[in-house]
């Protein structure tokens, strides 16, 4: 009652509480009303841009105020659209074409059969970068199987193994959408973003391998589905582990296989190498023809562009899986239509952190944690880690959760100067966050579960736990590159 006595009418345009409600809105829409993550989105940035518009007394016009979120959702998705499109496209490419086998292959063979694990988990690493994580996890299945039928243990070891290793890279490394997108919102450029995701993924890499070592000798015996057990068989031409994968004089060349990921990364990186040398050398300077060229080339949609080119070409002259124009068509449009329900949650996402900012969150925030010594590097850090941890147990989602935390913390108004390291930083500790923790509310748990045939009261016993840990792991990571490399 004392509460509620302190409460005027000013209280209720406090942005803080325009943040909470409008929270409570899209985690329950997802959770209880299932509408999905984009329209749980939408309806939170409605609720933040009608909100405002009352506290700050102007004539209130419905209309005016989906327009305003409309034109705010268009604005994300034009800047992101077309690389979420592309890397979608390289994905699809890469899986049908025998780019992914020809990879797995390639790392069996760098680290033996009797390191299988390390061959599953640096198989599933490169290819999660632009394949997403539920096809990762598909294409590495039947080699992870197959190893199973040969040795007849060490299932949950093998499964982990890919299941953490394609975590890491769909939450950290671009051009995956999740990251792709908190570069976007935080305004850190894609080749530091790049920089950073795959320096903190190849660290946490070994860690992932451990926990599913660690993790695989606390359940080495998993109920297993009858189903699934049957699909094992027990005839000795099951024993051969390579059969899992198609003839390697059929698969594309190495170099042509790893291009599509290789590829975007030298062309940004090098552009923004050269441009930095080159503003450092001087500054008034007008860039040089072969700098532009190289300018052109490493801006992010047209490196992704040529690498989807080269993947589609690929595709074509496949000798593995042959496919003519038409059926190159098919699944073009395919990875277009998968593309656009990424598109559009992100730009949601969007939409709902501008609203925010036109709230004054972002001034709200620092001015509640003034009182106990402001907004420290390590706090924000901190904060973002467990608020995205938070997101994502309670809906799910690792890129909702990502888009969603990424909006709020845009909307204070952060740089690298004032906190004291790479806005970089901040994006991989909201990627790490996102991991934390897959149970069943999570399509990652449920593709884990389902797809092995492991009981899901054992999936929470490793899966759950593993990914909860690896969070932990990526977290601690983050905060310490962030203190020895703060690249500002």
């Amino acid at each position: 009652m004392d509460l509620l006595k302190q409460l005027t009418p000013q209280s209720f345009g406090d942005p803080a509480l325009m943040l909470l409600v409008s929270l409570i809105v899209v985690v329950g829409s997802i959770i209880w009303l299932r509408i999905g993550a984009f329209f749980a989105l939408f309806l939170g940035a409605l609720v933040v841009s009608a909100w405002s518009v009352i506290v700050q007394g102007g004539a209130f016009d419905a209309a005016n105020v989906v327009t305003t979120v409309c034109q705010a959702l268009g604005t994300t998705a034009g800047n992101i659209g077309l690389l979420i499109v592309l890397g979608t496209t390289i994905g699809k490419c890469m899986a049908d074409n025998g780019s992914a086998d020809r990879i797995v292959l390639a790392c069996r063979r760098l680290f033996g059969e009797k390191h299988i694990p390390a061959a599953l988990a640096g198989g599933a690493f490169i290819l999660s970068i632009p394949v997403f994580y539920d096809a990762t996890f598909y294409l590495l299945l039947p080699l992870a199987k197959s190893v199973y039928r040969a040795v007849r243990k060490n299932y949950i070891l093998y499964l982990l193994a890919v299941g953490l290793a394609a975590t890491i890279s769909h939450t950290v490394i671009p051009p995956t959408p999740g990251p792709i997108a908190v570069a976007e919102t935080l305004h850190v450029p894609l080749a530091t973003s790049l920089g950073i995701g795959l320096t903190v993924g190849a660290l946490l890499l070994p860690f992932a391998l451990i926990l599913a070592w660690v993790l695989n000798k606390i359940l080495p015996k998993p109920k297993i589905d009858a189903a699934v057990l049957e699909d094992f068989g027990t005839t000795e031409e099951l024993r051969d582990a390579t059969k899992a994968v198609p003839e390697r004089d059929q698969l594309p060349p190495l170099w042509l296989a790893l291009s599509p990921i290789v590829l975007p990364v030298v062309l940004i990186a090098s552009a923004s190498i050269v441009k930095t040398f080159c503003h450092l050398a001087d500054p008034g300077a007008e860039p040089v023809v072969w700098q532009k060229a190289l300018f052109f080339l490493g801006d992010a949609n047209v490196a992704l562009g040529v690498a989807a080119f080269v993947s589609c070409v690929t595709t074509l002259f496949s000798r593995a899986r042959p496919s003519g124009r038409s059926e190159l068509e098919k699944k073009l449009t395919a990875a277009i239509s998968n593309a656009g329900t990424i598109i559009l949650i992100t730009a949601a996402g969007g939409a709902y952190g501008a609203m925010l900012r036109n709230s004054g969150i972002g001034e709200r925030i620092q001015e509640i944690f003034s009182a106990t010594g402001g907004l420290t590097g390590v706090k924000i850090l901190t904060l973002a880690f467990f608020s995205t941890a938070l997101l994502k147990s309670a809906q799910g989602s690792s890129t909702t959760a990502m888009i969603t935390s990424a909006s709020i913390f845009a909307s204070l108004g952060l740089s690298s100067d004032v906190l004291g390291y790479n806005l970089g930083y901040l994006g991989a500790a909201i990627g790490v966050g996102s991991s934390v923790a897959s149970w069943m509310n999570d399509s990652g748990f449920c593709v884990f579960s389902k797809s092995s045939g492991v009981a899901e009261v054992d999936c929470l016993k490793v899966w759950t736990v593993g990914t909860g840990l690896l969070g932990v792991g990526g977290f601690l990571i983050v905060l310490f590159l962030s203190q020895i490399l703060p690249l500002v």
